[in-house]
């Protein structure tokens, strides 16, 4: 009997560490799913800066190229 009953507590107890193991990964999920979503939004910014940049400097370039024309004629 004494055998079936260590087993037992030793099923008990890995039960209790799987289930703080699965509490532990199931918040480690949720956070990860936060950091990328965050991360997304964050890349979707840069993205959108990096265009509105390009935008600046093609007028910059155009205008440029403008002046040095008048000033050739």
């Amino acid at each position: 009997m004494p055998d079936i009953q260590r087993a037992i507590k030793e099923l008990q107890e890995t039960a209790i560490v799987m289930s703080g193991i699965q509490s532990r990964q199931a918040e480690l999920l949720k956070q990860h799913g936060e950091w990328l979503h965050s991360h997304d939004l964050a890349m979707t910014q840069a993205r959108e800066r990096g265009r509105e940049t390009d935008e600046r400097i093609d007028k910059l370039v155009m205008a440029i190229g403008e002046l040095l024309r008048r000033d050739g004629k």
